[in-house]
């Protein structure tokens, strides 16, 4: 009687893998170089590319019925989700832990040459694949855990790791089970058989992927630098006005205080005349680094232009915009008494507003203005809030005869 079960032929589609695997690694490697030569990429490239010659060096094995080709194939498709592992961690921003990263072959030496009776060839595959298995969903894991970042790509890239994962687990149930006759070929469904048709998928699927998500990491990082200011790394004036339009809209429909700060370095001028403009370049970055040092997560700073700031404080009554300003003041003077060991006492002003109703951001924004000329002209080195309506005169006459 004729057998009319499906088998694959099990050395075509490990030799179709190989190829397609090391495409993909060439693929990963033009990526890396086109990418600003991202680490991550080429940690995949490198795990795509050990794969392919771990694939192979077994197909020879194989073909030539060489056992010790075998083991060395065996050992570098072992390496090669460590490395998918480690480029995952990279991109993620994590350092790669060499002992989890050596973690797998020392499993597979310790199959090798412990000292026991044990059926070495079935373990020693069902230890390689668990390899697969185990770095596949630390990769997933990684992938998840910095989920916030949008990248969309990242999705079907974490879907296509854990149904490899989930097939190489297939691949050691059926070691561990005696289930896998290593002297015929495959049935079409044995999860050893789906694993050389699923390495196909897997090797191309995931180039593509982690090179669009890498694309996509790339174009939102040229997006946030043409919206940020090279010098202080605040947002640029643009971008603080469409960011701070929002949250006014935001806190105007919750009925929130929307509260506001401009800053202004005082006698800056004078600082660039005599230290030089490098030092006022390092003045800048310093009191930039210094707000930050003081704002809540949620709060926007920006740069206004030349040496003025802007910083909305969402949820935040006049009172808590006084109290942050006031911090900002001090934290920067009593650290910039001197520069480079001589004397220069650097200060800034600053002029505190808030709302609670719907009002237009220019309202506010010549509010805190008309603040900060206040404290200008109270001495400098000191915070002023918004007048009431009822001084709104009298300020608005300071602010002429300081103009």
């Amino acid at each position: 009687m004729t057998d009319s079960r499906m088998h694959l032929d099990a050395m075509t589609f490990m030799v179709s893998s190989t190829l397609i695997t090391a495409f993909a690694c060439l693929g990963l490697l033009g990526a890396w170089l086109q990418f600003n030569r991202m680490p991550a990429l080429l940690w995949w490239a490198g795990a795509h590319g050990t794969n392919a010659i771990g694939l192979g060096i077994l197909v020879s094995g194989l073909t030539l019925q060489l056992p010790f080709l075998n083991a060395i194939g065996g050992l570098l498709l072992t390496l090669a989700p460590a490395m998918i592992w480690a480029g995952v961690q990279r991109f993620s921003g994590r350092n790669v832990s060499v002992p989890v990263f050596l973690a797998g072959m020392g499993a597979v030496l310790l199959v090798v040459v412990v000292p026991v009776e044990l059926d070495r060839q079935k373990w020693l595959v069902s230890v390689e694949f668990g390899n697969w298995v185990v770095y596949l969903l630390l990769s997933v894991a990684s992938l998840w855990s910095v989920r916030e970042e949008k990248l969309y790509a990242r999705w079907p890239l974490m879907g296509l790791l854990t149904l490899h994962a989930m097939v190489f687990l297939g691949g050691v149930y059926e070691q561990l089970s005696g289930t896998f006759d290593p002297d015929a070929p495959p049935e079409l469904f044995t999860w050893f058989g789906m694993i050389h048709l699923d390495t196909i998928f897997y090797a191309g699927g995931t180039a593509v992927l982690l090179i669009l998500m890498s694309k996509e990491r790339s174009e939102r990082q040229i997006v946030e630098a043409a919206k940020t200011d090279s010098l202080t790394g605040a947002v640029n004036r643009q971008a603080f006005f469409e960011g701070a339009e929002r949250l006014l809209h935001r806190c105007s429909r919750d009925g929130s205080p929307y509260s506001m700060v401009m800053f202004d370095l005082d006698h800056f001028k004078t600082i660039n005349d005599t230290q030089g403009h490098q030092a006022g370049d390092r003045i800048l970055i310093a009191f930039a680094n210094t707000v930050r040092n003081s704002l809540r997560p949620n709060d926007l700073f920006g740069r206004y232009g030349g040496e003025e700031f802007l910083v909305v404080l969402p949820d935040a009554s006049i009172e808590t915009a006084y109290v942050i300003a006031e911090r900002v003041r001090k934290a920067f003077a009593d650290d910039h008494r001197f520069f480079d060991g001589a004397p220069l006492n650097a200060t800034v002003s600053a002029g505190v507003a808030s709302i609670r109703t719907s009002s237009d951001l220019n309202d506010i924004v010549a509010s805190v203005d008309r603040a900060m000329y206040a404290a200008k002209h109270n001495g400098r080195n000191r915070v002023e809030r918004a007048p009431d309506s009822k001084d709104a005169a009298v300020q608005r006459g300071i602010v002429a005869r300081i103009a």
